[in-house]
């Protein structure tokens, strides 16, 4: 597998395990042309928690983590995004990000005003449709994961979040069981709130039994099946064949 393009730059000493696909497509004629797209480099930050809430980003392509900083300075990442996700919509409560997004790799993001998703919210049925079926998706999505951090094994945890990969992917038109990553495994273990030696000991696990396989930056699923089954609650995992029949939506700007 080929990606679209890759990072240039590897995490310093850290071992990188998700890079770049292909992001899909967006017309430029909808009525929010001109705005504001923006192309940002790996660690810079979209916004920061504090910030004002400008509107909504459409990640074009790329990838980002949002994360909420403790008061000692450590770092506690909450979501990963990748093309056609909505980014910012934390903002809307107080019109203030409780939240910051960094990318992980050249990103580019095109913003909607909350001025111009207020008219489009009255005006666009389509646009409309989308935002509140992809609001719905990460609320969903967001109890599954406390779901699975509060009642998974560590294994079970590392197997659901390549599974919501997998999907994820598929969703995007890619392919589910070969992909490049961009965010560390460090990045990863703070995710799933475990040791990064749990999470290479879990990895190394996989591969051992031929459940994956691992090649620098690129992860292929061999055995869908293994990886399902270490999975043991029905809500933390989907297989992307089962998934394939109601993909979440892919806000584009047409």
């Amino acid at each position: 597998m080929k990606s679209s393009y890759q990072s240039k730059n590897d995490h310093l000493s850290e071992s990188p395990i998700i890079g770049n696909h292909s992001a899909p497509k967006y017309n430029n004629n909808h009525s929010t042309r001109g705005h504001s797209h923006r192309i940002f480099q790996r660690r810079d930050n979209l916004f920061s928690a504090g910030d004002y809430f400008e509107g909504i980003y459409i990640l074009r392509s790329g990838s980002a983590k949002a994360f909420i900083t403790s008061r000692n300075g450590e770092e506690h990442i909450t979501k990963f995004f990748y093309p056609g996700d909505m980014l910012g919509l934390d903002g809307f409560d107080a019109n203030m990000h409780t939240q910051s997004v960094r990318f992980l790799e050249t990103s580019s993001v095109c913003l909607i005003t909350t001025s111009q998703v207020q008219r489009l919210m009255v005006t666009d049925q389509n646009f409309r449709a989308a935002i509140l079926q992809s609001m719905s998706h990460n609320l969903a999505c967001d109890s599954a994961m406390m779901m699975c951090l509060s009642t998974c094994s560590s294994e079970q945890k590392v197997a659901r979040f390549l599974m919501d990969l997998s999907i994820s992917f598929s969703e995007r038109g890619l392919s589910a069981g070969e992909f490049i990553l961009s965010m560390t495994r460090t990045d990863i273990a703070n995710y799933l709130g475990m040791a990064i030696e749990t999470v290479s000991r879990i990895f190394s696990s996989f591969q051992e039994r031929h459940i994956i396989a691992v090649q620098q930056r690129i992860l292929s699923i061999i055995d869908f099946a293994a990886l399902n089954a270490c999975v043991s609650i029905d809500v933390c995992a989907k297989t992307a064949a089962t998934n394939s029949s109601s993909k979440k939506p892919i806000l584009t700007m047409n």
